[in-house]
């Protein structure tokens, strides 16, 4: 490889969070390496967080869902399309089959980099020039990110904030422009994947800590919601007799978070993509380990969690009552903490 790569190329397929928590690498690299062209292969769940970002070059989307679909005519001009690159470096984050599988389609010259034993779910390393070992295997995602650039003398960043400039936020700012709503607004999100029932906590304890911060501030709560969650955003912002926010893209909703004060949530999508935005974050951890998924060290933020938390496999994650602790006062202080330290910093900027 090159002192200098002409071509970089992340593997980083999904999902939202996932790829979001990748993003502060991608302007690490940008900054290291100026002159270098830097792509991105990903799933099209999280492709709209990426779509136009002003630092990726070329944004590879895998055109199926299904491996039964990876010989189709489009899966074969993405790969003739990525190997026509002739990367000098692939970083592979994901750290699974499916992430080597279009490591390994980019071809040569490419020096593939990736997670060592003991740190990918398959035998992905076989398929590396180079490994690298994380501190760990519970560790902060950012920090485990970095351990994949960090030999490359790349600076640790923030993400650069999306460029929201050709999104359609009409929507949005109707929806905010109709309401005489008080500040700080806070974007409450009580829902997660359909694998993610691990992460879901209590109803009635969001409502509550969600209730204690409105009127311990004085402020507003909106009550976002994504595919299959409307029913149960439905419920919470009835109880509170808090808006609801209409259907939202991914880049809306970044656009929404970059107006909002405060998000509060669980170990989700949406509370990644916060971060991304610069906006603080209140996390609720139950059972996922806020020490591996919470928000990064340099973000604005604080997870509380109860007293069950730890690595759920996949098989575990199916099926399961919301959980009950942390107590949802914890979480009405984390909330009060997160909104001064906010008010601090922009007092001194």
């Amino acid at each position: 490889m090159p002192a200098e790569p002409r071509r970089i190329l992340i593997v980083r397929l999904g999902a939202l969070g996932d790829v979001a928590r990748v993003l502060p690498m991608l302007n690490g690299l940008r900054r290291r390496f100026p002159a270098a062209e830097v792509d991105w292969v990903v799933q099209s769940k999280a492709a709209d967080l990426l779509a136009g970002h002003p630092q990726i070059d070329r944004l590879w989307v895998v055109p199926f869902v299904r491996w039964s679909q990876a010989l189709s005519p489009a899966a074969r001009r993405l790969r003739r399309g990525m190997r026509a690159r002739r990367y000098d470096l692939v970083l592979d984050f994901q750290g699974m089959l499916k992430g080597a599988v279009w490591a390994v389609a980019a071809g040569g010259p490419a020096v593939r980099v990736g997670w060592g034993p003991g740190h990918t779910k398959s035998l992905t390393w076989l398929w590396s020039h180079g490994v690298r070992y994380p501190p760990g295997t519970a560790v902060n995602r950012h920090l485990r990110h970095r351990v994949l650039v960090d030999w490359l003398d790349v600076p640790d960043v923030p993400a650069l904030a999306l460029d929201l400039s050709g999104v359609d936020t009409g929507p949005v700012d109707r929806f905010l422009h109709g309401l005489e709503i008080a500040r700080p607004w806070i974007l409450a999100y009580p829902g997660s994947s359909a694998t993610g029932s691990h992460k879901r906590w209590d109803p009635d304890r969001f409502r509550s800590a969600l209730a204690g911060i409105r009127d311990r501030t004085g402020g507003t709560v909106l009550v976002g919601w994504g595919p299959a969650e409307e029913t149960e955003a439905a419920g919470l912002a009835e109880a509170l007799g808090a808006p609801m926010v209409p259907p939202t893209s991914i880049r809306q909703l970044a656009h929404l978070l970059s107006r909002c004060d405060l998000f509060v949530g669980m170990d989700t999508g949406p509370m990644h993509l916060a971060g991304v935005m610069g906006t603080p974050v209140v996390a609720v951890f139950g059972r996922s380990d806020p020490g591996v998924h919470g928000p990064a060290p340099h973000l604005p933020g604080k997870a509380v969690s109860g007293p069950h938390v730890r690595h759920w496999p996949t098989r575990q994650r199916l099926g399961l009552a919301p959980f009950v602790e942390p107590d949802p006062e914890r979480v009405v202080e984390a909330a009060l903490q997160v909104l001064r330290e906010a008010a601090d910093r922009g007092c001194a900027s």
